[in-house]
């Protein structure tokens, strides 16, 4: 269900990355242009409000990184909010779990710092 940081979650990657495509089941958001991303609103960690899967490999070459780059920064990122995720057995993308507007805030500011063009 669609909540106050999922929402501020979406509106910062919106700034980052462009417009996004809602799933087909309607549990969050894709954006495709600079690589894939994805933001969910159901299907989480219990304590999670909302939670983003990176698809590393087109986005580090999106953004003229290495994957291990990117991965480290992920990383980086899942550390500052300390939130478990819940895990896609298909795609298996590293995801970041946020409970608060304050986790999304860190990790944002921590995001966009490096991914820019």
């Amino acid at each position: 269900m669609e909540n106050t940081v999922y929402d501020q979650a979406l509106t910062a990657l919106k700034n980052l990355f462009g417009t996004p495509r809602p799933l087909v089941n309607k549990g969050g958001a894709r954006f495709l242009r600079n690589g894939t991303i994805t933001i969910y609103h159901t299907e989480l960690a219990p304590g999670n409000e909302a939670e983003i899967a990176f698809n590393v490999h087109p986005l580090a070459s999106a953004y003229r990184i290495t994957p291990a780059a990117l991965t480290s920064l992920l990383d980086e990122c899942r550390y500052l909010t300390g939130k478990p995720t819940e895990t896609n057995k298909v795609q298996n993308w590293p995801r970041i779990g946020f409970a608060t507007e304050e986790d999304v805030t860190r990790v944002m500011e921590k995001l966009s710092a490096v991914l820019v063009k």
